[in-house]
């Protein structure tokens, strides 16, 4: 495997582009060698002006072709999660007719890795931190390729099980250092937009699998060949990997500043001027150096779920996680074909309407993503738009099932209703929820905040898709989609009083803002 360093540095054109760098900050008064380097303090004392420092982070060149190849191969590791989502859902029905599997089964089975991903995400913390993230992508695409493989090989139910819920320690894996590793590598004015790779990935994994689902059904073992081609994106992303370098930030919590210096070297364009290009990475390397202090003040477990303070964030972080899932989101994606099916719906009919549901989720999860940092629109307008369409969506569903009439008039409804509910969520509550989130838990609670939104996110998706068969065997389609629309309608409200305008606004350590909305003093 070739190191990050002659992953980086190819030849005398690198080396004497590192040696002119090196030149231009001894003119600037900076560093003068690397050895220099190794021993520096970042001391605040000596640096430039504030707003010079701001305007050259705003505004030196970056080299977009290496920060952007980076910035996809990590998120190929949320694309995992995006994919099984899909496959699965194609795969459900030949795998009840194969192994003569009962509806609690299927749940088990389709809800397995939803646990095990909260597993995942711990195993993920422990490996990037000690090993790096890089070693951290390898390990989630080789666990999840493996469990894609076992799973096509499995002979019985208990043995898919397994297979399953090693799949959803490799996808709790990718979700955790996706984003970490973007955020630690993209410059500053990039860092918002490059974060949001996460979830676009994740949904440009779930139309790549319903589209393979379509290809594949049919074929002898057709489920076999699904869940085995799980293997192909956990391919993907090893062998991207194994070419991708090391997190500059991880680097430098590991006294490796010479090789940090040549990741982010490499983030600004060879055009640059030189002058310009060698405070740029000395002031990337600061800002580093800031954030691992910065960390070293995080706020306890203690504090961020017991203070004063970190209440008003707390309660609303997490119930906003919760009503995401609870919605019933992933059940649309993961049972569509059997609930479409067992409606009376071809399932050659649901499978392509699956394929548009994806799509549809992309695109507005794209438009969400261009307008949200527009000023007049930010966050909070796509997610009421979202919310409202949701419940018209799920009203919709729930309007073409209540007769119990099965024709091609009540089947159109039904698929309407469905695409209706994914694109406004695709706008709303998909991308909005990570990014308000991340707002509402300020400074020294933000990555514990996350942490507990993301674990609180994950465990109403398991409850909701380890119940919706049952719920639909007990109550029907037209009683699960009323229970839904409900749910949707209290989501709204919630939306609309407790979630603020957080677009350019800072919330403050006292969350005088949300405080007010939780009618707390």
């Amino acid at each position: 495997m070739p190191t990050d360093g002659n992953m980086l540095v190819n030849g005398d054109e690198n080396a004497q582009e590192h040696e002119s760098l090196l030149v231009a900050e001894e003119k600037q008064g900076s560093v003068s060698t690397l050895a220099d380097l190794d021993n520096e303090s970042f001391a605040t004392n000596d640096r430039m002006g504030a707003d010079e420092e701001n305007e050259i982070l705003l505004t030196f060149r970056i080299r977009k072709s290496f920060l952007y190849r980076c910035i996809i191969t990590a998120a190929l590791g949320s694309l995992l999660l995006g994919y099984d989502l899909g496959i699965i859902s194609g795969a459900l029905i030949p795998l009840r007719d194969d192994l003569n599997l009962s509806h609690q089964k299927l749940e088990l089975l389709t809800s397995s890795i939803l646990f095990t991903s909260i597993i995942g995400s711990v195993i993920a913390g422990v490996v990037a931190d000690m090993f790096g993230r890089k070693a951290g992508l390898i390990c989630a695409s080789l666990i999840f390729g493996g469990g894609s493989i076992g799973c096509a090989a499995s002979q019985s139910f208990n043995e898919l099980l397994a297979w399953r819920c090693v799949i959803g320690i490799g996808v709790g894996m990718g979700l955790v250092i996706c984003p970490i590793f973007c955020a630690e590598l993209a410059p500053r004015r990039e860092r918002g937009s490059l974060t949001s790779f996460n979830e676009l990935f994740i949904n440009v994994g779930i139309p790549l699998a319903y589209l393979a689902g379509l290809l594949i059904r049919g074929m002898e073992n057709d489920w076999r060949w699904m869940l085995g081609s799980g293997v192909i994106p956990a391919a993907a992303l090893f062998f991207a990997t194994l070419f991708l370098p090391e997190s500059p930030s991880w680097l430098m919590k590991h006294d490796r500043r010479k090789e940090a210096r040549i990741v982010v070297e490499n983030l600004v364009d060879p055009s640059e001027d030189p002058g310009i290009r060698a405070k740029a990475v000395k002031l990337t390397l600061q800002d580093l150096h800031d954030d691992m202090k910065e960390q070293k003040n995080m706020a306890t477990w203690g504090e961020l779920l017991f203070s004063r303070g970190s209440r008003p964030a707390l309660l609303i972080g997490t119930a906003f996680a919760a009503l995401q899932q609870l919605i019933g989101t992933d059940s649309m994606i993961f049972y569509s074909v059997y609930a479409l099916t067992h409606f009376g719906v071809s399932e050659t009919l649901a499978l392509q309407v699956t394929l548009i549901m994806g799509l549809l989720k992309l695109a507005f999860t794209i438009v969400a993503s261009l307008v949200v940092d527009i000023k007049g629109i930010g966050r909070r307008l796509p997610l009421l738009i979202g919310a409202v369409g949701c419940c018209i969506g799920m009203f919709i569903m729930f309007s073409a099932t209540v007769s119990g009439e099965v024709n091609p008039v009540t089947s159109g409804v039904l698929i309407t209703g469905i695409l209706v509910f994914i694109s406004a969520f695709g706008l709303g509550y998909g991308p909005m929820c990570w990014l308000i989130l991340a707002e509402i838990f300020q400074g020294p609670f933000r990555s514990k905040g996350l942490s507990i939104g993301s674990v609180t996110n994950r465990l109403a998706s398991f409850a909701v898709v380890a119940s919706y068969l049952s719920l639909i065997h007990s109550a029907g389609l037209d009683g699960t989609y009323l229970i839904y629309f409900f749910v949707c309608v209290v989501a709204l409200g919630f939306s609309f009083w407790f979630i603020p305008e957080l677009n350019g606004r800072k919330i403050g350590s006292d969350n005088v803002e949300l405080k007010r909305r939780c009618c707390m003093k």
